[in-house]
């Protein structure tokens, strides 16, 4: 049994590791056409966030029916992944808010994607903030995610007044 859930906690990881690669891809949409505004670029980039997301949850428990022997190496590799999807989440939502506040004049819809955004930058510097990540931060990483962080206070401190402009 143990080795069964081994094989599937390894594969189950390869299988989100080649949809980080993908998430990366999806997240630097904005980057690449910073003028415009890409509600399906967006969608996209939210549909593999939920994705990855709800994939780190499976994967976790699947770890969990692990044999004690493989655990510790499966939780290497799953710690390192949750640190890339958080990073990536963290980048891709800095992105698309960039995009956002550069725009004098906002599309319909834009404020469902401010928030949805504030969320994502809120929930990545908590994740990315946990002391058992530590080890897997890279620089850059600590620096978006003090970024995300300024941002969220500076957004708070503004929130009434930009959720009144809706």
């Amino acid at each position: 049994m143990a080795d069964q859930a081994d094989r599937k906690a390894e594969e189950f990881l390869e299988i989100l590791s080649e949809r980080v690669e993908e998430l990366l891809e999806v997240s630097r949409l904005p980057q690449e056409n910073p003028q415009e505004i890409n509600f399906d670029d967006y969608q996209k980039f939210r549909d593999m966030m939920g994705e990855c997301l709800s994939f780190l949850i499976i994967i976790e428990r699947r770890i969990n029916l692990t044999g004690e022997g493989r655990r510790e190496g499966l939780l290497e590799q799953f710690d390192t992944l949750t640190v890339a999807v958080w990073s990536i989440l963290l980048d891709g939502s800095l992105s698309f808010l960039t995009v956002i506040c550069e725009k004098e004049f906002l599309p319909l819809g834009t404020r469902h994607v401010f928030v949805q955004e504030l969320r994502t930058l809120y929930d990545a510097e908590q994740v990315l903030k946990e002391a058992k990540y530590e080890n897997y931060l890279k620089a850059n990483v600590v620096e978006q995610r003090d970024k995300a962080e300024r941002i969220l206070n500076a957004i708070i401190d503004r929130a009434p007044q930009l959720l009144s402009l809706g």
